[in-house]
């Protein structure tokens, strides 16, 4: 016996293809997330390592001057080193912040901070979950002398 079996494959696609689209879509989406994640976090060790490199010493042995330079300094870097896209969309109150150290005590440490509010940037896609902000950090320690 032959059953009637026309439009078979049509309906198996039909109930195939909202899956498969969504998990293409999911994963696109997920790749976008982490790419700007690792973007914000590669900026955000460049803002880190420019407080590093900048000279000791560059305001007449000032510390406090000094701090004060290396931070802005960090922060500058860390935005000039994101595409234009995405640091007109960073705030950038308090990017780059001095910390004291855990080890060894009374040390100093610059800490940048990138936020990104994903709504700004990511489209919304109904029932796909994104987080509110994305967030690259990194921290270095300054040398004794500053």
């Amino acid at each position: 016996m032959r059953t009637r079996s026309s439009g078979t494959a049509a309906l198996e696609f039909a109930i195939v293809l909202p899956v498969l689209l969504a998990v293409v879509i999911g994963i696109v989406y997920f790749g976008i997330v982490l790419a700007l994640q690792q973007t914000l976090t590669l900026a955000a060790e460049e803002g880190a390592r420019a407080a590093l490199r900048y000279p000791s010493g560059a305001s007449a042995n000032n510390a406090a001057a000094t701090q004060a330079l290396r931070v802005s300094a960090a922060s500058t870097t860390a935005l000039a080193v994101l595409p234009a896209s995405i640091s007109s969309v960073i705030p950038t109150a308090n990017i780059a912040q001095v910390v004291s150290c855990a080890n060894p005590s009374g040390s100093v440490c610059v800490t940048v901070t990138l936020n990104l509010p994903s709504s700004a940037i990511l489209p919304v896609i109904p029932g796909v979950p994104i987080p509110t902000t994305l967030t690259g950090s990194a921290t270095v320690q300054l040398a004794p002398d500053t």
